[in-house]
């Protein structure tokens, strides 16, 4: 019994301090989805009790989407870097937590030598083997406080892995988006450009029965130039993205168009997103969680630089058997031994005070990156709300300046407008399909960012 309470003992105080906080007062509910503030239940809505959505990515129902998520995680460098990490923290706490135990050594050794009065000036054969074995005891806690350290950093290692992986998902998804958006804005630039020729083609067969003049001709011939410029910017940005995003599925650049021809068009948004409270949020967040970690750590190494002032006690055995012809003897022994800092010209107080300054930073970053959180939900929300709006916007610009265009052809061909209403027209709605295209795009990028905000995508593993 009295060893299973010692055995309980040193595990409670091998084990890193609780959840602390961070003193920050959050709100019960996010304020840009309180009551009058213009946020849409039929959009986005808060409750207490909701779970954060962790695989939120099938949300969007593309099944390419889902596969580049899914390769993402098996081939991403850095995410494989965060792993790596988590094992060599593991390996370090397991080194803080051998210093809890005893170190034993074995020895031998076998030689032929003369001893001269040793050994009575002859050559004689010595064998001899040893055990030795050394305890620290921490009578004060010094190792005990350093494996909680160790411990809390690896707790701290596994959230920033899982914070990399959320970060990670958010960047596919954002930048596949990205991608689709830059396409979709080729093909409408290409249409666009389709039809400004066409009506080049109309004013040229014009001119050619006198009916319009060699100015007219230049100008429509400016505007396809000036369509035309738009592409190469676009094809760069294309490959940009693709790029990126090859990237951060581990693949070499140029190597998704076989993945990226199967995309099917996207489905509608599924709207009517549930957030989690801001306390569940601030739980779910994995870099909350490592900030937090790293703070407890500094508390436990504190705990180990403050036990530097206290007595360092060791226990010491020793047995060996040594055979040299024609005398054979066996040594061993056993010891205690104590060592007191008695003068050193304040090297422990500074480390201290430095564990002091550490704690401090660490409790700092802890609250700015509670804030950072909280700040990052908000203006996710906000964004995705207010281009809800702006989307109905123009999409109704679109279809108004579609109008406009086809009536400045027909009005155009029987003479009742100018040539410059038809290219304003033109101009008008390439400029309208193009922001719908976008903000199209940037409503599902919003959207990743809530999710990502919200902690979403670690907790499918």
């Amino acid at each position: 019994m009295t060893v299973l309470a010692a055995a309980a003992l040193l595990a409670a105080c091998t084990t890193p301090p609780g959840p602390q906080s961070s003193d920050i007062a959050s709100p019960s509910q996010w304020p840009k989805l309180a009551g009058g503030q213009g946020a849409s239940d039929y959009l986005v809505a808060g409750d207490e009790d909701a779970s954060v959505d962790q695989k939120w990515w099938s949300r969007f129902r593309d099944p390419t989407l889902d596969a580049l998520v899914a390769e993402a995680l098996e081939g991403n460098k850095s995410l494989a870097i965060a792993t790596a990490r988590v094992e060599e923290a593991r390996a370090g706490r397991l080194l803080a937590q051998s210093a809890l135990a005893p170190q034993v050594n074995a020895s031998a050794s076998s030689e032929r030598a003369n001893r001269g009065f040793v050994t009575n000036d002859h050559a004689v054969t010595i064998n001899q083997v040893a055990i030795s074995a050394a305890w620290e005891v921490d009578l004060f806690g010094r190792n005990q406080a350093r494996t909680a350290q160790a411990t809390a950093i690896l707790q701290s290692t596994q959230a920033t892995r899982q914070a990399v992986r959320v970060a990670l998902l958010a960047e596919v998804a954002r930048t596949y988006f990205e991608l689709r958006n830059v396409d979709r804005q080729l093909d409408l630039t290409q249409r666009n450009l389709d039809s400004q020729r066409r009506t080049l083609e109309l004013i040229q067969a014009q001119q050619r029965g006198a009916l319009v003049s060699n100015f007219d001709v230049q100008r429509a011939a400016a505007q396809v130039s000036a369509t035309e410029s738009l592409l190469p910017a676009l094809r760069t940005g294309y490959d940009a993205a693709a790029n990126r995003l090859a990237t951060l599925l581990g693949r070499p650049p140029g190597t998704l168009a076989a993945t990226l021809a199967t995309a099917q068009p996207w489905q509608a948004i599924d709207h009517g997103i549930v957030v989690s409270a801001p306390a569940t949020v601030l739980a779910e967040r994995p870099d909350v969680r490592a900030a937090e970690r790293q703070f407890a750590a500094t508390i436990s190494a504190r705990r180990a630089a403050v036990a530097e002032l206290f007595p360092n006690i060791s226990l010491t055995a020793f047995f060996g058997a040594q055979n040299a012809t024609p005398f054979s003897s066996t040594p061993w022994g056993i010891g205690a031994g104590l060592l007191q800092p008695v003068l050193n010209f304040g090297r422990i107080r500074s480390q201290i005070n430095a564990a002091d300054a550490r704690q401090t930073q660490a409790f700092l970053s802890y609250q700015q990156t509670v804030l950072d959180a909280l700040e990052d939900m908000e203006n996710a929300l906000s964004g995705y709300l207010n281009e809800n709006v702006r989307n109905a916007s123009l999409l109704a610009g679109v279809t108004q300046n579609r109008k406009a265009a086809e009536l400045a052809r027909m009005q155009y061909k029987y003479g009742y407008v100018g040539l410059l209403d038809v290219l304003v027209a033109e101009r008008d709605l390439l400029e309208a399909e193009s922001r719908q295209a976008t903000s199209d795009a940037d409503l599902r990028k919003d959207l990743v960012r809530i999710f990502a905000a919200a902690g979403g995508g670690w907790q499918t593993e």
